[in-house]
C-alpha cells in the first residue's frame, strides 16, 4: 500500500487576479518532512518572530497554488486570513491523519486494513 504524499485543496476565498477580482484557487499540498520543521527553526525570520512559523511552513509544503510559478513566504503573507487559517487546518489534518492511520496486513489471510493508532494522551 503506497502512502499518499500530495493532497488537493481549494481555497475558500482565493487569490486576486490582475483586475482585483477574487478567483477560485486550487492547489496541492505535500506532507511535511522532519527536515522541513528543522529547517524552519534555523531560519533567521523565526528567531526574530516565532509567529512567522506557519508562513514559512506553508511556503515549504504547498507544491502548487493556482497558476503561480512559485509559492514563497510573500505569497503566503498576502493570503486572506480565511485562506491562511484554512491552509493551517488542512496541513494539520493531512499530516495528523497520516500519522494516526497505519496500513496493516493480516499475516494469516493477507487482507489489508487501515488501523487507527491512539496517540498518547487520547482516550
Amino acid at each position: 500500500m503506497k502512502l499518499r504524499t500530495e493532497f488537493n485543496f481549494i481555497l475558500p476565498v482565493g487569490l486576486t487576479d490582475e483586475s482585483g477580482h477574487q478567483m477560485k484557487t486550487s492547489g496541492v499540498m505535500r506532507l511535511a518532512k522532519v527536515k522541513d520543521i528543522l529547517d524552519i527553526y534555523k531560519d533567521i525570520r523565526i528567531k526574530s518572530n516565532p509567529s512567522y512559523f506557519y508562513v514559512i511552513l506553508l511556503a515549504k509544503v504547498i507544491v502548487r497554488l493556482g497558476n503561480l510559478k512559485i509559492v514563497n513566504a510573500k505569497v503566503i503573507e498576502n493570503l486572506s486570513p480565511k485562506d491562511f487559517v484554512f491552509l493551517i487546518d488542512f496541513f494539520n489534518e493531512i499530516n495528523h491523519h497520516i500519522i494516526s492511520n497505519v496500513p496493516i496486513e493480516c499475516g494469516n489471510c493477507n487482507n489489508k486494513y487501515i488501523g487507527e493508532v491512539m496517540l498518547v494522551g487520547e482516550l
